[in-house]
């Protein structure tokens, strides 16, 4: 299942379950997501999940602008409508927010452990 977490400095705060068909973003306190900061319209974006017309039995994720004020970004790009691909970063007025899904993940493709000349220190490229 797919989900947005919610970004502090770069650190996870918060986890949204996309577990309906629309998640609606918002200054609005009846939003899924209720965000509240002045630059967030009240009623901003929503994520919609869609049937895949490729994949039988899978579903893609949709951000949609609702002509925000301040518009909806995706990796620093405006969009009005775009799919959503894992680890977009969606930024609504000043929250960044990560996509996530589950399912889409590169099972195929596996990190090398880099030894650093610093003691016991490992890292990944």
């Amino acid at each position: 299942m797919a989900e947005i977490v919610q970004l502090n400095e770069g650190m996870a705060t918060t986890r949204f379950l996309i577990n309906k068909p629309v998640l609606k973003i918002g200054r609005d306190p009846a939003s899924d997501i209720s965000i509240d900061d002045a630059l967030v319209s009240k009623e901003h974006a929503l994520i919609e999940v869609v049937a895949s017309a490729e994949k039988e039995g899978e579903v893609e994720y949709y951000i949609k602008d609702l002509d925000s004020t301040n518009n909806t970004y995706i990796n620093e790009q405006k969009v009005t409508r775009q799919q959503l691909k894992n680890n977009d970063v969606l930024r609504v007025g000043l929250n960044n927010f990560k996509f996530v899904d589950d399912n889409k993940e590169d099972f195929d493709k596996t990190k090398t452990l880099h030894k650093s000349w610093f003691p016991g220190i490992f890292y990944t490229k």
